[in-house]
This record gives C-alpha cells, sequence and structure tokens, in this order.
C-alpha cells in the first residue's frame, strides 16, 4: 500500500463532508436574499351612504326589506307593529290614593289588542274633562333591522319625524267609534310631532303633555303601582280589527265619512327618557270636541234611592245596587240610568227627586257579572 497515493487510506479523512447543494458550486450555497415587497394598492370601499328616507314606522313585510315606500294596498295594522286601544274609566277604589298622589282623573283601561305594556307599565290620564270621554291607540312599531326606521337615540333630538301610517278615530254611519289606518307618504301628511316623556318631580310616575290632557305610567315596583286594568265590558270591540287603507294622490287624507262633530283628534310620538328603557310610541287619541262638553258629576249617595249602595263600576259609569237594581251615572245629562238585575234598561230618573226622565230602552243592556 503506497504510503502518499490516492488509494492510501491513511490519505482519506475519517468523514468527508457533504455540501448542501449536492456538490455543484460553493456559490449556491449562499443564503437567498430576502424577495423585494410587493406593493398592493389598498382598495378603497365607498362609505355607506347615509339614508335620508328613515322613518318611525312602516309596514314590516318581507318586499318591504330596505324600502320606505308607501303602500299602495290595504293591510292590517298589525303589519305595522303590536297596537292596543285604552279608554278612560274610573280607577278602582284601591287606587284612589296613589291616583291622588300623582293627580290622576282617571285610568286608561285595555279594550283592545296588546303588547305596548312596556315593562308592566300601568297608564292613566289627567285633564280628560271626565272619566267617559277618552279613547286612545298605541302603536310600538315592529322592527326589520335594515336600518330603515329611527332609533330612539335619534328620535331623542327630533321635534317630529316622518312615519308611513298614521291613524285616525271616526264614528261610522251608525255612530260607532272605529279607527281607521292611513298610508301616507312623503308629500307632507307623514310628518308627526314627537313627544318628550319625562319623570314627576318625586320620580315616581312617568308624564307625558299632550293638547289638554297628560298621560301617565307607573312603574310596576313604585310605591304609585297602580294595577293594570281592562275594559269591563265589549263596548269597544270593535276597535280590535284595524286596517290600514291607501289613499289617492292629489286627494285630502280624509277617510269617506266625516269626523264625528264632537270629537277632536291628536296623534304624535312618545319619546321616553333613556334610563327607563321603554321604546318609543305612536299614540292617537279622541276626546270631546274643545274639551268643553259640559259633564255632570257624579254624586257620592243618590237621594232617592236610599237603598242604593255605590258598587265597583263595570262599565266607565258610577254605580250603585240595591237588591232589585242597578243604577249608572250618566255624566252627559246628570241623571240616573236604572236597570233590573239582569241588565235590562228601565229608564232615566233623577237622582234627588226619583221623577223619570227617560223611557226605557230595550237595546240598552249592561253587564251584570
Amino acid at each position: 500500500m503506497k504510503k502518499d497515493g490516492k488509494d492510501d487510506p491513511f490519505f482519506e479523512p475519517l468523514w468527508k463532508p457533504k455540501r448542501p447543494n449536492g456538490g455543484a458550486s460553493w456559490a449556491a450555497w449562499q443564503t437567498p436574499a430576502a424577495p423585494a415587497p410587493v406593493y398592493i394598492p389598498k382598495e378603497q370601499w365607498p362609505s355607506p351612504k347615509q339614508r335620508t328616507d328613515v322613518v318611525f314606522a312602516k309596514s314590516c313585510v318581507a318586499e318591504n326589506w330596505c324600502s320606505t315606500e308607501a303602500g299602495t294596498d290595504t293591510e292590517p295594522a298589525s303589519n305595522f307593529g303590536n297596537v292596543m286601544v285604552v279608554a278612560s274609566m274610573f280607577l278602582p277604589s284601591a287606587s284612589e290614593a296613589i291616583a291622588l298622589a300623582i293627580g290622576a282623573d282617571a285610568g286608561l283601561a285595555r279594550v283592545a289588542g296588546g303588547g305596548i305594556m312596556q315593562q308592566r307599565m300601568t297608564w292613566a290620564i289627567r285633564g280628560a274633562g271626565g272619566p267617559v270621554s277618552v279613547f286612545l291607540m298605541g302603536m310600538l312599531p315592529a322592527k326589520m333591522g335594515d336600518g330603515t326606521l329611527h332609533t330612539d337615540e335619534q328620535l331623542r333630538s327630533m321635534s317630529k319625524a316622518s312615519t308611513r301610517v298614521r291613524f285616525q278615530f271616526r264614528r261610522d254611519a251608525e255612530g260607532v267609534m272605529q279607527i281607521y289606518g292611513i298610508h301616507t307618504g312623503a308629500s307632507g301628511d307623514d310628518s308627526v310631532r314627537t313627544v318628550q316623556v319625562k319623570w314627576n318631580a318625586t320620580k315616581t310616575a312617568l308624564e307625558a303633555e299632550l293638547n289638554g290632557i297628560t298621560l301617565l305610567w307607573t312603574p310596576p315596583h313604585s310605591a304609585s303601582r297602580m294595577p293594570p286594568l281592562t275594559y269591563p265590558d265589549e263596548s269597544g270591540k270593535q276597535l280590535g280589527t284595524i286596517l290600514v287603507h291607501p289613499i289617492p294622490e292629489n286627494t285630502d287624507s280624509q277617510l269617506e265619512g266625516l269626523p264625528g262633530e264632537d270629537i277632536t283628534l291628536d296623534d304624535c310620538i312618545l319619546v321616553f327618557p333613556a334610563d327607563t328603557g321603554l321604546k318609543s310610541l305612536y299614540v292617537v287619541y279622541a276626546k270631546p270636541f274643545g274639551g268643553d262638553i259640559k259633564y255632570h258629576a257624579a254624586p257620592n249617595t243618590l237621594p232617592a234611592f236610599p237603598d242604593a249602595i255605590r258598587a265597583l263600576p263595570k262599565a266607565k259609569r258610577r254605580r250603585w245596587e240595591s237588591k232589585k237594581r242597578i243604577y249608572e251615572w250618566d255624566y252627559q245629562h246628570g241623571a240616573v240610568e236604572v236597570y233590573d238585575k239582569q241588565g235590562n234598561h228601565l229608564g232615566e230618573y233623577d237622582a234627588t227627586t226619583g221623577e223619570q226622565t227617560g223611557k226605557a230602552k230595550p237595546e240598552r243592556r249592561i253587564t251584570t257579572k
């Protein structure tokens, strides 16, 4: 074996380094340079365009998604939100002290509908001119989540707002009170004033000052809490089905038939303080025209009927009962309407002298339960 030969085992190292590039040029074994940055221009998406057609309420059927156009077909009021009708009535004797404390003249009892009594608040009224004079409808608008309705925060800084529906109280051909809804477009009749609801001085009730009346709400856990009231008879049952009608172009927004000459109408959007958590509410109410209809206050006793004892009212009138008769006070005529125990009308009588001043009307009946 040759010492210095190529095949000499002492000539070869114990290990033979291998190049990571497989034995190619050493130049390719250098760390590659960082790639040059590629510039990608930033896409500028346009900012969302602020809507100028936002409204307070609209019909929330599927085809109205992202649209605030006025409706053109007759449809139920329930498409616009939850609707409830209330009427003023005597407060039960258990609530008289509370009513005195908050200055309420009468309660507001549910006649038809529901779904707007937020946080179990109860309603009362002040300045109604008598406990038989006011009908009120409230609507809590439905929301579609499409950005077409005003928020409560926005409404707190607004004096009026557009809406795609308004309502009116009217008497039909038979003189019965009805509610009609109207589709309102952007022609000017869609603007409704807002009224900011406020806490009273003692924070025991919320108050809304309207034209001539004040609405009051009492919280459920307040010392001024009044029990919720339900209208005791079916005199307002016809108000439960309310339709919204289209109004032809270039015509008055009044529906066929004249409004009752003895009532005045007003509507507004009630906006509640942020700390209450209550949603804004549309209301329309009807009361005696000008508030100057004379009402005769009910007496405490009926001198002509000494056996008549004060009883809880079943309707809007003060009530007395004896063993065989039921007596109710007529605020408009200042007389007593007398009924038998089956609820049949026997006639109108003078409360002091007992003289009959009106004939019996067989078509008139009252509830006895």
